[in-house]
């Protein structure tokens, strides 16, 4: 036993000494690795990259992202022509020359300004604007602003533009409060329109929707407008679960208790809108009659044929309003709750609003959270995105911003 086991361990002894020898040469025979060796040929500083600023940007996947508004001057030019027109067309830009048209880029280091091609006078088109004050590149302006309507339902983040931009986040976030402005001013002139066309329609088309019976014949080529709620970014995980309702009523997920301050922390949406149509977000602080009847009556005319759930039971004013019950229990003793719980026999439904709050709450969760003070303009955002398919001339101006022709002292004036 002891030989055998003498002998194992002789073998044992040869066979590491063999390998370790084995390892010295493999070890002489390969080039020494020297730090850094893989990053040599992108810097000459390899642990300093993050604080080198560069020209473009790099995800996780490696793969690297340019600003093509830096690298392209005729892309460039383009969305400052584009931005340059938007604001000339909404915000009403021009000389008391007659016939006297304005004449963009002349001044190269001043992009904002125009020239009137009668008298020569300079006129800024970011003043008294949205636009005001600003530093930035022109074209960044319409460049987000398209994305972000391609881009419907998806909403672009503040992270989003910075690294599409390459710029900070500070900048980018401000860049979004411009843009955000511009669609809450648009979004508010399309509800006027939509109210006027509504209420014209119902005088020259007069509608009295009878007590039973199915409603789905005489609703063709009608328009319904429905309207629901829906509370976003609850209180619950903020408040450590110290959430209580406001004033015994109300919503109890989007306020603190008393003991914390009872603050607003969740935000509540009242969601209006006509079928197959446009959609208007209003952000309220309680989901009562006096907050939704006023934003009701702001939008949809009395005798448009209105659908909702049963928390609008104290609508008495509108002859065409019909509600559908959506706790309401099944006749048949095999079932909890019946069929007729999102859409009755006599047609009435108000899914076109839950579809709206099913796509709200889903763009709503790349931000992660919102504050009810800034909720509002967040709110017409992604109302204008949605409802500027419904309207060809706003949605040609933001694309195309009118047609721009190059004069023959190299700058550009509208047609």
């Amino acid at each position: 036993m002891l030989l055998k086991s003498g002998a194992k361990s002789g073998i044992l002894e040869t066979n590491t000494e063999s390998y370790q020898s084995v390892a010295k040469k493999t070890r002489a025979l390969s080039p020494s690795p020297t730090i850094g060796s893989a990053n040599q040929s992108l810097s000459p500083y390899p642990f300093l990259n993050k604080f080198i600023p560069c020209n473009g940007f790099t995800n996780h996947y490696g793969t690297s992202y340019t600003n093509p508004l830096l690298t392209n001057a005729t892309l460039d030019r383009h969305y400052s022509l584009l931005t340059l027109s938007i604001l000339t067309k909404l915000f009403i830009k021009g000389c008391d020359c007659e016939g006297s048209t304005l004449r963009y880029l002349c001044i190269k280091s001043r992009p904002s300004i125009a020239r009137c091609n009668v008298c020569n006078k300079q006129i800024s088109i970011t003043a008294k604007t949205p636009l005001d004050n600003y530093k930035l590149k022109l074209s960044y302006f319409s460049y987000i602003l398209q994305d972000s309507i391609l881009q419907y339902p998806k909403v672009i983040t503040s992270t989003e533009i910075s690294r599409k931009l390459n710029l900070p986040y500070k900048t980018a976030y401000y860049l979004k409060k411009r843009i955000q402005i511009i669609c809450s001013l648009l979004n508010d002139s399309l509800r006027e329109k939509l109210y006027n066309e509504l209420e014209t329609f119902s005088e020259k088309n007069p509608l009295r929707l009878p007590k039973q019976g199915d409603l789905r014949p005489l609703l063709q080529g009608i328009p319904v407008a429905t309207c629901d709620s829906v509370v976003l970014y609850s209180s619950s995980l903020r408040a450590n679960k110290h959430r209580s309702r406001r004033f015994k009523t109300g919503s109890s997920s989007i306020y603190l208790s008393n003991n914390l301050g009872g603050e607003q922390k969740g935000v509540l949406v009242h969601t209006v809108g006509v079928n197959h149509g446009m959609t208007f977000y209003k952000s309220i602080p309680l989901n009562n009659q006096s907050y939704l009847l006023k934003d009701l009556n702001s939008k949809i005319p009395s005798y448009i044929p209105l659908f909702t759930d049963e928390g609008y039971s104290f609508i008495w004013d509108r002859p065409n309003h019909r509600m559908v019950n959506h706790s309401k229990k099944s006749n048949d003793h095999r079932y909890n709750l019946s069929r007729e719980r999102w859409i009755t026999k006599e047609g009435v439904t108000s899914n076109g609003a839950e579809a709206r709050n099913n796509t709200l709450k889903q763009a709503f969760r790349s931000y992660h959270y919102i504050s009810p003070k800034w909720s509002q303009l967040y709110l017409d955002e992604i109302s204008f995105l949605g409802n500027l398919r419904y309207s060809e001339g706003l949605k040609e101006l933001l694309f195309e911003g009118g047609s721009v022709g190059e004069s023959d002292n190299g700058c550009f004036t509208n047609r």
